[in-house]
């Protein structure tokens, strides 16, 4: 299963965000979640906006949550800074 985080802040918060982040990631993750990507795109109407995707064991998924959650609020004192995680399936095809 995978979880992916959603964060978006103003422009001008980028310098703040950025060392909070470098602060987080360098805490490493449970052996049970992967982070797969990081994806960023500045051109939005409400801001930058971040997407990281994770990998989560199937059975540790309530962990996960709370694991990127602990890691997202730490960004919550930035002001305009908010953040959403959803949980998605992967696609499978059978032919």
């Amino acid at each position: 299963m995978f979880l992916v985080t959603t964060a978006v802040f103003p422009p001008d918060k980028s310098q703040k965000v950025a060392e909070k982040y470098i602060e987080a990631a360098a805490k490493e993750l449970p052996p049970s979640l992967k982070r797969l990507q990081v994806l960023v795109n500045s051109k939005t109407e409400e801001g930058i906006k971040v997407l990281a995707i994770f990998e989560a064991d199937d059975a540790s998924i309530k962990d996960g949550i709370i694991e990127i959650t602990k890691r997202c609020v730490q960004f919550n004192a930035i002001q305009g800074f908010r953040f959403e995680i959803e949980t998605m399936l992967p696609r499978q095809f059978r032919h």
